[in-house]
């Protein structure tokens, strides 16, 4: 039996839906997806639609769609506040908010991970030199009247 021709279908068809998957309607099927039902129902269905939000957000932030990916990590950081990428998504969101235009909500979410210390729960997070060097600088760059570590 011959499967050359079922193997260049399979792999035709696997291009394709990998393709419709990062136009706006595969972006948009899956953020609703990932965000039908109700958080707390179902652990396994709760860490699956993280990591569904968490991945498409950070593809959409390196494709310069800058305010699907904010949708994206919004969505995120209010349905799993306690999520296994929680802080992650925060310092993604941070991110997002700076390409934005967005200083100061930049500013606070990377002050919450600052005093949180987030680094030492998850290691894709800046350590907090390096939180508070970029806290710093956009407060100054962007003349932000705030001086979060002046009590500090």
């Amino acid at each position: 039996m011959d499967l050359s021709k079922l193997k260049w279908l399979v792999i035709i068809l696997v291009v394709f839906v990998g393709g419709w998957l990062v136009t706006a309607g595969g972006v948009n099927y899956m953020f609703k997806r990932a965000t039908s039902g109700t958080p707390g129902m179902d652990a396994n269905k709760d860490k699956v639609n993280e990591a569904t939000l968490t991945r498409y957000g950070g593809f959409l932030l390196s494709t310069f769609r800058y305010e699907q990916s904010k949708k994206f990590y919004n969505e995120a950081v209010q349905r799993f506040p306690a999520g296994a990428n929680r802080y992650w998504n925060r310092y993604q969101l941070a991110r997002v908010h700076e390409k934005l235009d967005e200083e100061e909500e930049s500013v606070v979410l990377l002050l919450g991970l600052w005093e949180d210390d987030a680094n030492q729960y998850d290691h894709r997070v800046p350590n907090q030199d390096t939180l508070k060097l970029r806290i710093q600088k956009l407060i100054e760059v962007n003349q932000i009247d705030m001086d979060p570590f002046k009590e500090r």
